[in-house]
């Protein structure tokens, strides 16, 4: 059932989240395959990913996956845009040549506890590698960087130490003689070394990301155009809807990009950003990675992020989230000063990726709702 407004998609915890998944694709008069993997943790016995697939009725042609909350604590808009596109694209997607794939709350544990790793410090978005040679790589920029800027003891501000090294030199932030955006491009792609370190994509495929990948594996052969959508918070300029792929390769086929994605034609929805701009950058190990990976040569794919601004993209926005997600990282290996430091940190990390703004509820549904319009209506 639709919701009285596009704010009651967004849902209240994981838990409520869970429930409604479910109780949205059990209630679909379509055939279908739903499913659930379990997810052990050392604190919960009660974590799982569920997916639904809804396979063409005459021939295969078209996949669309849509996946949510590999960063755990940006799933509630993910949730949210999988519950309107179930409530509201799926009754009219011609299914006869189209397969539907959608998989919520990838990881389970950062989406209840409020965390953008797994439990195991790993972020799944570092995680996928078909061929296992990403977990062999050594980020030499992030190692240094780690070295030079992680303080590895007990949080005590509300100020990381990383900002006692800031300098501001012709309107553009520095720490030390590194360039604010040279630190994002450093350690952001990932690293394979330990997760005490900043964006630790992990020594091996942690569960989800086996079995999110043994399922692709089983469906994308007898498709030619394969379509992965991965919804995400946080970069970007506010309440603005950022497409973002990774370096080009057999995860963006020009042909298949060029149908669907229209950034002029589309420029009130959203804007297609590459990793070279400043702010942003390419990872290693990303969801979007796999589909190529996974892909023979005839197929045609197009693997996009969906990314949601928003704190903004200003140098005070950027420098804001750089301390939020620097603290809350020490914290989460050293500890911290005090239980309310702590709640104030966590608090702050949090709404990096669920900001308390009705207009941003509103401004995700609405350029998620004509993104998939215009996707389906040029497939």
């Amino acid at each position: 059932m639709r919701p009285h407004s596009d704010h009651d998609y967004f849902p209240l915890d994981y838990k409520h989240s869970r429930d409604t998944f479910r109780t949205n694709i059990e209630s679909l008069q379509l055939t279908k395959s739903i499913g659930e993997w379990a997810i052990p943790g050392k604190k919960d016995d009660d974590l799982f990913v569920d997916y639904l697939w809804l396979p063409p009725t005459e021939k295969a042609r078209d996949l669309f996956v849509l996946t949510s909350g590999i960063h755990g604590s940006e799933t509630y808009a993910g949730a949210a845009i999988q519950a309107m596109f179930i409530n509201e694209m799926l009754p009219h997607v011609d299914l006869r040549q189209t397969g539907v794939f959608i998989v919520h709350a990838m990881n389970p544990f950062g989406f209840k506890h409020h965390q953008r790793c797994t439990e195991y410090g790993v972020n799944l978005n570092r995680n996928f590698s078909i061929s296992g040679e990403n977990y062999k790589r050594h980020n030499k920029a992030s190692a240094s960087l780690c070295e030079r800027f992680l303080e590895r003891k007990p949080v005590a501000s509300l100020r990381s130490s990383l900002f006692e090294k800031m300098n501001l030199k012709n309107g553009k932030a520095f720490f030390d003689e590194v360039s604010l955006d040279e630190l994002v491009k450093g350690i952001s792609p990932g690293q394979f070394t330990t997760s005490e370190n900043w964006e630790f994509g992990g020594h091996k495929p942690e569960l989800q990301t086996q079995l999110l990948t043994q399922k692709l594996s089983e469906l994308m052969p007898a498709f030619k155009n394969i379509m992965g959508f991965d919804l995400h918070t946080g970069l970007g300029d506010s309440r603005r809807l950022h497409l973002l792929t990774d370096v080009p390769g057999k995860s963006l086929a020009p042909s298949l990009f060029s149908k669907l994605i229209r950034a002029e034609e589309d420029k009130k929805l959203y804007e297609f950003t590459p990793p070279e701009t400043e702010g942003f950058y390419a990872v290693h190990g990303a969801l979007n990675s796999a589909f190529g990976d996974l892909a023979a040569d005839h197929q045609r794919v197009c693997a996009l992020t969906l990314e949601f601004g928003t704190l903004g993209h200003s140098l005070e926005a950027q420098l804001a989230g750089l301390n939020s997600f620097v603290l809350a990282h020490q914290g989460q290996y050293y500890g911290f000063a005090n239980g309310e430091l702590e709640k104030q940190i966590i608090k702050e990390n949090f709404e990096r990726s669920r900001p308390a703004d009705q207009l941003w509820e509103t401004e995700v549904i609405r350029a998620s709702r004509g993104l998939f319009q215009n996707v389906f209506s040029r497939i």
